[in-house]
């Protein structure tokens, strides 16, 4: 009964249905077959969504919806063309580097994809990129966002293991750094073998100007992320401080926020976290019949039972989650699919902390390859490209996340170093 009900849940999303309502629905389903009084839905429900770290998550989102409304963005354009643009294929490496630097703002692959596409897609056709070359480049690094922190599918995983959301920001920071190199070499590849132009010469005094005047949106994130590793601010309060100074810094000092801007805003964040409240919701009272039906523990036995290799098992925990991350967003893969892993990932030893690093690798890949793909369609549809002109280029990418997936996986002290 308990895979009818997974099964159902599989067949409303494909069908469209909100991932959310659709965890509703087959939760509800569930508490009837087990004989649950269903006046328990609602309370397992709000239970499920009462939790005080949770608020990082609209805090989060607010904080990247304000720096994202500001002069922000051109000045950290400005930081990435000085440091890279100097390289063959210039404004590609500027197009990563700028999201790398943006991924410590906002923590969404999405929202950073539908802001980058925007920018760059349009300024690369003009220097001659192929446009879906652009696209492709927009689309992979903006995958970034979920692993520098702050992450807000981190975030998630910390709440659904009971996980330390301050070493799992922590732990993000070289994967981070080594796909952000990877999307690099990708660039230079394909821009020595297309002749993609330089961007700009190197400039000591420019790198200058555009350091000093990207200096205060930078600490914003570092004040976040430090004072969260520092052990001074709860995740809740690092959120709170981050959006404040965003707030501060778009209203008082650059005069680039009005009433109605920020009004605006405001909707907007409430509007994308009821979506993720609503998976959190629905998938509270699921998890607890996976839990009673004792079907975590049941993957765990037969995944382990097909093999007693660490290594095979590692690579078949990473088909699975590369699989499921095609079809689920990356909030309900977590809260539905991570409880059913991490009994097998202790088995093997796996730190958890590790483990949600690979996790939020495999979910960003997943952003990218059909048939979800929200990142990749967000980009789609921002540049009116078709996804199969993209994929041509997007593959390669995918390539690159995949050999930085394998090096995470298997050296762990890649997440685990400061451990």
């Amino acid at each position: 009964m308990a895979w009818l009900v997974i099964g159902l849940l599989l067949l409303m999303i494909a069908m469209g249905m909100p991932i959310g309502f659709a965890l509703m629905i087959a939760a509800t389903i569930s508490m009837a077959v087990s004989g649950i009084d269903l006046i328990m839905a609602p309370i397992q429900m709000f239970s499920g969504v009462n939790k005080v770290v949770l608020l990082a998550i609209p805090l989060f989102i607010f904080m990247g919806e304000l720096m994202g409304a500001t002069s922000i963005s051109d000045r950290i354009i400005a930081l990435a063309r000085a440091l890279v643009g100097w390289m063959r294929g210039g404004l590609a490496h500027v197009n990563v580097v700028t999201s790398m630097f943006m991924a410590e703002m906002s923590g969404s692959a999405v929202a950073d994809a539908a802001v980058m596409s925007k920018i760059f897609v349009p300024s690369m056709a003009k220097q001659g990129y192929p446009k879906p070359f652009a696209a492709a480049v927009t689309a992979t690094s903006a995958t970034l966002g979920i692993i520098i922190p702050p992450s807000i599918p981190m975030v998630l995983y910390g709440v659904t293991t009971n996980t330390s959301i301050k070493d799992l920001f922590i732990a993000g920071i070289v994967p981070g750094i080594l796909l952000g190199g990877a999307f690099m070499i990708t660039s230079y590849i394909f821009a020595r073998r297309e002749g993609h132009p330089v961007d700009a010469a190197f400039e000591l005094p420019r790198l200058g100007r555009a350091f000093k005047a990207a200096l205060v949106p930078l600490m914003i994130p570092v004040l976040v992320v430090g004072g969260l590793i520092g052990g001074f601010v709860t995740p809740t309060e690092a959120a709170a401080l981050g959006a404040v100074a965003a707030l501060v810094f778009g209203w008082v000092m650059r005069r680039d926020l009005d009433t109605r801007i920020v009004y605006g805003l405001a909707v907007a964040t409430v509007r994308q976290t009821s979506v993720v409240m609503m998976i959190i919701a629905g998938s509270a009272v699921l998890g607890q019949f996976l839990a009673n039906e004792q079907i975590p523990q049941k993957i765990a036995e037969g995944l382990g039972g097909l093999t007693e290799s660490y290594v095979l098992r590692l690579l078949l925990i990473n088909v699975f989650l590369l699989f499921l991350g095609m079809f689920l967003h990356a909030s309900a893969a977590i809260i539905v699919v991570v409880p059913m892993l991490l009994p097998l990932s202790q088995q093997m030893g796996i730190d958890p902390v590790h483990f949600g690093v690979i996790v939020c690798l495999n979910l960003g890949i997943g952003q990218q390859t059909p048939p979800v793909a929200s990142v990749l369609l967000t980009v789609c549809s921002a540049t009116g490209l078709k996804i199969e002109e993209v994929m041509g280029y997007c593959k390669w990418f995918i390539l690159a996340m995949f050999a930085t997936l394998l090096v995470v996986s298997f050296l762990p002290v890649t997440a685990t170093w400061f451990l």
